[in-house]
């Protein structure tokens, strides 16, 4: 088997001439025509796997939209509750970045950088609508904190004073 660096003018597709996996310009030219044309992924899967088909299409670009939308396997019309489209946007992705870049990605409660961080709501996310994008009514958190905070003061009707008795319990119990 031949090795080393070979020289670009003798270099064709993936493998140099003389190299046992090397397929001629003709071998590659009629492996793509073949390609050409075929809608059916399960025919073209065969195809498209062999490394040596220079005109093949990447299966991203070839199944593109193929499993998306109305074809997906779970498709249920497109029933995406009002909540979901609500926190899942592009303005709260801003907001969730801008939180986290604030606080200089430390978790306030426990003052570790990093990990898994969440941009809590300091102010309840259903009941104040007008606030739901304000920086200033984020706060970083880790996931463990988050879950303390839900876990004692519920999901519902979470508000400032509650964040701040949080805290306030933190420095208690460190004292004691």
């Amino acid at each position: 088997m031949p090795t080393g660096v070979y020289p670009i003018e003798k270099r064709r597709g993936l493998f140099p001439v003389g190299h046992p996996d090397y397929v001629s310009a003709e071998t590659r030219k009629k492996q793509g025509e073949k390609i050409k044309g075929i809608k059916n992924p399960k025919i073209s899967e065969k195809l498209l796997g062999n490394k040596h088909c220079v005109g093949r299409i990447p299966w991203n670009k070839k199944l593109k939209g193929f499993n998306a939308g109305k074809k997906h396997w779970n498709w249920r019309g497109g029933i995406s509750t009002k909540n979901d489209k609500l926190r899942h946007n592009f303005e709260m992705s801003l907001w969730r970045k801008a939180v986290l870049e604030r606080d200089n990605f430390t978790c306030q409660k426990y003052k570790t950088k990093g990990g898994i961080l969440v941009a809590h709501h300091i102010n309840n996310f259903a009941e104040y609508p007008e606030l739901r994008t304000a920086i200033d009514n984020g706060i970083t958190l880790s996931k463990k904190a988050h879950k303390e905070f839900h876990k004692i003061y519920g999901y519902k009707n979470n508000t400032k004073e509650q964040l701040e008795e949080f805290f306030n319990q933190q420095k208690y119990e460190m004292e004691t």
